[in-house]
């Protein structure tokens, strides 16, 4: 069965079931739309350019409690923080970035009111991937795995396999917790790096917490300690990529944090599709 909800930045959530009492029904806008560029060869046509243009997603909600159902969901959009997804799950669940758009308001009719929703669509289907790699360097260099609650993969030495199945490169987003001194994370294809993290900076307390996130609408490198977050953007070797984007296929990922102590890299990119 499936299933709609739209959540905001802070996580307040509107849910189109019955926990609701509000149900959607007749949704378009779904699926792939492209805009090709063709360049003509005599008749032949060739490919020159393809482009995901903005759409809408339409639908009909159906308010169970009429129009008591109708002000909740208005109460909502009204209260809404900051963007606004729209969760979809058939066989995954992804999400994209919305704006509701239309709303109508029509005649109770058999004890239900049924309203034409729009949302302007603000990007393509994501699928947030998150992957723990928990290793503990000795003196010697040696190096021991550790399994973390809640990974999707387990990693060894320090490594571990990723997979980009998406339709375009996906930002990474890299959370490094406790000691390090020099922190690296690389992007390995073939056994040759392609990307890679370093950072000029050590960090003392187990409970540091570093982040990178190269979403654009969200790009920071900082690091918190006993609750203060500060930008070390000027810690970054300027002679490596630092803002990482994991590209479609499978790649190894390494972290080295430097130190002879238990640290923990969580590795999450956002894997994006035309269609959902």
């Amino acid at each position: 069965m499936r299933q709609f909800y739209i959540v905001d930045e802070v996580g307040a959530t509107f849910y189109f079931d019955y926990r609701s009492s509000t149900l959607i029904t007749g949704i378009d806008g779904i699926g792939v739309t492209r805009e090709n560029t063709y360049l003509d060869y005599s008749g032949t046509y060739k490919l020159a350019n393809r482009i995901n243009p903005r759409t809408q997603i339409t639908g009909t909600l159906i308010f169970l409690k009429g129009y008591a159902g109708y002000t909740n969901f208005l109460n909502y959009l009204k209260n809404v923080k900051g963007s606004l997804r729209l969760f979809y799950k058939a066989d995954n669940l992804k999400y994209a970035y919305v704006e509701v758009a239309f709303l109508e308001k029509t005649e109770i009719s058999y004890g239900v009111l049924q309203c034409a929703i729009t949302f302007d669509k603000l990007s393509m289907w994501l699928s947030k991937v998150s992957h723990t790699i928990s290793v503990n360097e000795t003196e010697d260099n040696k190096v021991f795995p550790f399994r973390y609650p809640f990974t999707y993969s387990s990693s060894y030495n320090g490594e571990i396999t990723v997979v980009n199945n998406g339709c375009v490169r996906a930002p990474v987003r890299i959370e490094i917790i406790g000691k390090t001194n020099s922190p690296t994370v690389e992007i390995i294809k073939d056994g040759v790096v392609v990307s890679k993290m370093r950072l000029l900076i050590t960090s003392n307390n187990t409970s540091d917490v570093i982040v990178v996130n190269s979403e654009v609408t969200e790009q920071e490198m900082t690091l918190t300690y006993n609750g203060t977050t500060t930008n070390i953007y000027q810690y970054q070797d300027f002679t490596s990529d630092n803002f990482l984007f994991l590209d479609v296929g499978t790649y190894r990922v390494r972290f080295t944090p430097g130190v002879s102590e238990y640290s923990i890299c969580k590795f999450q990119f956002i894997e994006m599709y035309e269609g959902n």
